[in-house]
């Protein structure tokens, strides 16, 4: 499979913030160049929220280039599927190897756009995966990030301004917070 026949996989799953987003995904789709290696202004990227079933607590970073309280993740490069990209940067930013042995289905489609004229990126189609951990097993590189924490959803939502974020939280807490039972896949 590759990243277009992934993402439409994933679009058939109606899991979109809105239908505006889900228009916007799929004409970003069929506009090509899907990689920021194609098209530094607009292309596809995921986001990991790690989350602790048993605190209750989700690990964010305070990103160097964004300047903001965020989950971690990136670009997809060239070449890459969605679940390889995922587990790229989960060794590039928690220091955890193939995490996912299987590809996990993600919970969220969102789309970040970026209003910074020293950056190319312009937009982000975000896929958005939970990470079940208790985060025993990170080695956090510093590089990318002034600092990073596990919080409670109620101090994460203390500092996270970003609005993709913020609807991640939103359906971290209506779907495996407030719901007993839940699991992820």
């Amino acid at each position: 499979m590759d990243l277009y026949q992934d993402i439409v996989k994933i679009l058939e799953r109606g899991i979109c913030d809105s239908e505006e987003t889900y228009r916007e995904f799929q004409q970003r789709l069929e506009e090509g160049n899907l990689v920021r290696d194609e098209n530094s202004s607009t292309h596809f990227g995921t986001f990991f929220l790690p989350f602790n079933f048993k605190t209750k607590e989700l690990f964010l970073v305070h990103h160097k280039k964004a300047g903001l309280w965020i989950a971690p993740g990136g670009h997809v490069d060239r070449g890459e599927v969605l679940w390889k990209t995922l587990n790229r940067e989960i060794w590039e930013e928690v220091g955890v190897k193939d995490y996912f042995q299987k590809s996990p289905n993600p919970f969220l489609l969102t789309i970040t756009r970026i209003n910074n004229s020293a950056r190319p990126c312009k937009i982000h189609y975000d896929v958005w995966y939970l990470m079940a951990t208790d985060g025993s097993n990170f080695n956090v590189d510093l590089e990318e990030f002034f600092d990073t924490k596990w919080l409670s959803l109620e101090e994460a939502r203390k500092i996270v301004t970003a609005p993709t974020n913020i609807t991640a939280l939103n359906f971290l807490e209506n779907s495996y917070i407030t719901k007993a039972g839940v699991k992820v896949n």
